[in-house]
């Protein structure tokens, strides 16, 4: 297939029009993913599942940003069984991970 020149250099011209980066999310979006680890010690998974990487731990009423979530195996807390996942970052120490929904909870 040929292209002509005009759609040629239009289409080496397109890539250099994009922008660097995207906005940043607003600070009313981010504040809704934010919870509080219920319990002391909760592990900070590399993936939604025990057994994996211990990546940090999160203390009882310190918080955690999530930017995601995802259903996965079960995961037992305590008396209690969880499905539901959240990544995202302690906001005290910055380190990232999976975190099992029953061990986080809505600060409001």
């Amino acid at each position: 297939m040929h292209l002509s020149r005009a759609a040629a250099a239009l289409a080496a011209a397109l890539p250099l029009s994009l922008p660097l980066s995207l906005p940043p999310c607003p600070a009313d979006a981010r504040s809704s993913w934010r919870y509080d680890f219920v319990a002391p010690g909760v592990v900070i998974w590399s993936e939604p599942r025990a057994g994996s990487v211990q990546r940090g731990v999160g203390g009882l009423g310190e918080q955690f940003a999530a930017d995601r979530s995802e259903r996965h195996g079960p995961f037992t807390c305590g008396r209690f069984e969880a499905t539901l996942w959240y990544h995202g970052h302690h906001l005290g120490t910055g380190v990232s991970g999976w975190v099992p929904a029953c061990y986080l909870e809505s600060p409001d």
